[in-house]
């Protein structure tokens, strides 16, 4: 068995040899539309206004440096560098996918499974990658700020579900894959409990094709599945283990890792030729989807292979690819047209380290039709809160470190695969048109994950994601006391055990549901070797004999619905109830915090019902708290911000608090509030309250004498 070690949130890589350009400064970029280049002639009126709205970087297309942007002080990056193959929505046959789904609907034929351009495919891949070189060697003089290979990239469109890629290279790629995952064809086929009679006869099962042996159980099911029969399936794992193949869902699973994999692959190459020509400049990608089964979006195998990100804010995306790209930069496109909304969610994401923003966009801020181009309402609405994100008081958050807390959520690829195929029976045969904007929404997987997130939180926590991964050693020591939380965790293997044990010796360990029903290839397993023994427990349990401590938190299922029905009082709840207007903790969330309470003290202290985000700091001596109101962000790939947060829109006061006395100053108003061990905040709905905890009373502008610290211990360092 392939020996697995913990991939800690601390842990990050970039190219080897690749020495990239330090990032320290907030860039407002400007998405920049080929109106710029028409009105070319008014290029310095052009930068007038780009300065006048706070912006500092502008864009550029792949063939040449843009010497009126460099000419006039501002930086650049490269935008959509690879422009065929990585996303279908343009330069192929399927840019309209309700209707490329509506017209394979009425055959379901896996001839449709060719991806148009394979991630396989030497041809394409060596255009591409050649693209990629001479974009990389014709900017380097000019050292932009970033290269981006491809926004809203995907194997399908965003996150939704179909089959790509059954094309003959991808085929071909996959089992020259299969052979390094299993020792032999017996292997394979015991496996997946098939009877192929050759490794050049292996085929992946379509989603059509494991939703039949979810009916009847067949080694090789023929045909589409019997549709009402597969909606009245419910899986329960006393009644699995009767008929273990229905559940073997590993011919599926594979295909899908294996496509995270081939995507995780191709970027890594375009990134490792765009290093070849220029060490120094990040490459990466915008407009990433939610975590899922397809579409190529396993978060941890994208961070691996990125040195910077444009993430969609959907199903914890950014909380997960922050874990998993620590001190590489993150940005966010901003699309509001009101100050305060724009204000709220740029400095929520400036105090999770993102280093910047992409202004969308050029033809919304500029008045083209006017002599004069004056900024537009909505630039003029941006730019008070663009200009706030580039002051000092900003770059004192940007340049400290955010401190996380012992307590982790665990992040499951296979489990996200399974959880996937057992909520989708009871869409029948409609499952392809479970597209990524109803996933946001209705994935109920994710909605466990972040209704974890949300209440580790509004606990004053800085929790993190974590992955079991293969070949990463732990970089520092195993902390004395910590909490694993792991949401619905349908798959697990003894050596994840062994390294989630090794990073987490002696947690609190606390589970939804019945977890490592399923190995990593979608195996259902049922109570094997190395099934997780979680007793169901009260709160504070005793240790069981291996020193771990459990506690269970139960689904309790309504009617005969399969799909772990969120009912109110469940955890799985907590992320939508949190978000009422008569929102108070239940009995079953109070024994919760107390027994993580208990386990890790938070460092500053909040009341859970207030519903802030606490984000802590060190600089030099200084420590440094932000508190904000914990909304709940689901951006979508349309650039609209998802509703339901208007109880979280209201100014709340609370009382924080920390052990010992320190001096508190007021970072907004550089007022001292003399020395305390609490404080009390008025919190504005739509902006950050700042705060220092120092030592000693400092003399002065405290923003200015703290930045002052930090210019001097990057000096010592040096």
């Amino acid at each position: 068995m392939k020996c697995l070690i913990l991939t800690l949130v601390l842990v990050s890589s970039v190219t080897a040899g690749a020495q990239l350009r330090p990032w320290n400064d907030y860039r407002t970029i400007l998405w920049m539309s080929g109106k710029v280049n028409q009105h070319a002639e008014q290029w310095p009126l052009i930068a007038e206004r780009m300065r006048e709205m706070g912006i500092n970087t502008g864009m550029s297309g792949r063939d040449a440096p843009p010497q009126n942007i460099i000419d006039s002080g501002f930086g650049y990056y490269v935008e959509n560098i690879i422009n065929k193959g990585l996303c279908l929505k343009f330069s192929s046959s399927v840019t309209n996918w309700g209707k490329h789904i509506d017209d394979w609907s009425k055959t379901r034929s896996a001839d449709a499974f060719v991806r148009d351009y394979s991630f396989d495919d030497p041809q394409w891949l060596g255009a591409m990658t050649d693209l990629m070189s001479k974009t990389a060697a014709a900017h380097a003089a000019a050292q932009p700020l970033m290269h981006d290979l491809r926004d809203e990239l995907s194997v399908t469109i965003s996150a939704n579900p179909f089959d790509y890629d059954f094309s003959p290279s991808a085929l071909a790629g996959f089992r020259a894959w299969l052979k390094t995952e299993y020792p032999d064809l017996a292997a394979l086929n015991a496996q997946w409990n098939t009877e192929f009679p050759s490794w050049d006869a292996v085929m992946p099962f379509s989603t059509d094709q494991i939703k039949a042996r979810m009916v009847t159980g067949e080694k090789h099911p023929k045909g589409e599945p019997d549709w009402q029969a597969l909606k009245q399936i419910k899986f329960d794992p006393a009644e699995a283990a009767k008929h273990p193949e229905r559940w073997n869902f590993s011919p599926w699973c594979d295909h899908r890792t294996y496509m995270d994999i081939s995507l995780a692959r191709t970027l890594d190459t375009f990134r490792k030729a765009s290093h070849a020509q220029d060490p120094h400049t990040p490459v990466g990608i915008e407009g990433t989807q939610m975590p899922s089964a397809f579409g190529g979006y396993d978060l941890w195998r994208l961070s691996q292979v990125l040195d910077w990100a444009e993430p969609y804010d959907i199903g914890n995306a950014r909380e997960i690819l922050g874990s998993f790209m620590p001190g590489k930069p993150l940005l966010a496109t901003v699309f509001e047209k009101d100050t305060n909304a724009a204000r709220r969610r740029l400095w929520h994401l400036l105090l999770l380290g993102d280093k910047g923003c992409i202004v969308w966009w050029s033809d919304d801020m500029i008045d083209w039709s006017k002599p004069d181009l004056p900024l537009t309402a909505k630039a003029k609405a941006l730019a008070p809160v663009l200009k706030e994100m580039t002051s000092p008081l900003a770059k004192l958050f940007l340049l400290a470190k955010r401190e996380t807390d012992p307590i982790a959520i665990h992040y499951s690829q296979p489990s996200i695969q399974v959880a996937w195929l057992l909520e989708s029976t009871a869409d029948g045969k409609t499952w392809p048109r479970r597209f990524s904007s109803y996933e946001a929404t209705h994935n109920q997987h994710a909605q466990v994950r972040n209704s974890w997130l949300k209440l580790l939180q509004d606990l004053g926590y800085s929790p993190g994601f974590v992955r079991a991964a293969p070949k990463w050693k732990l970089p520092v020591a195993p902390p004395e006391k910590s909490i694993l939380i792991r949401p619905r965790e349908w798959c697990s293997s003894e050596a994840e055990e062994q390294s989630l044990r090794a990073w987490f010796p002696n947690p609190l360990e606390i589970e939804d549901g019945e977890g490592g029903l399923f190995d990593l290839h979608g195996r259902f397993v049922g109570h094997g070797s190395y099934k997780r023994e979680i007793a169901y427990m009260p709160v504070a349990p005793p240790l069981t004999n291996d020193g771990v401590s459990r506690l269970e938190v139960t689904f309790p299922r309504q009617g005969d619905k399969q799909n772990f029905n969120l009912s109110d009082g469940s955890q799985g709840s907590y992320a939508a109830r949190r978000l009422s207007a008569k929102f108070e903790l239940s009995e079953d969330d109070q024994e919760l915090c107390n027994a993580i309470l208990k386990q890790v003290p938070p460092p500053i202290r909040v009341p859970p019902e207030a519903r802030v985000r606490t984000h802590r700091y060190q600089l030099g001596q200084a420590r440094l708290l932000a508190f904000e109101r914990n909304i709940d962000y689901k951006m979508s790939e349309d650039l609209v911000q998802a509703g339901g947060n208007a109880e979280l829109e209201k100014p709340v006061t609370f009382t924080a608090s920390w052990n010992g006395d320190k001096v508190v100053i007021d970072l907004r108003t550089g007022k001292h509030l003399g020395r305390s061990h609490q404080i009390e905040v008025a919190l504005d709905p739509w902006q950050p309250a700042l705060y220092a905890l120092l030592d000693e009373v400092q003399m002065g502008d405290p923003v200015s004498a703290l930045l002052a610290q930090a210019d001097k211990g990057k000096t010592s360092k040096k």
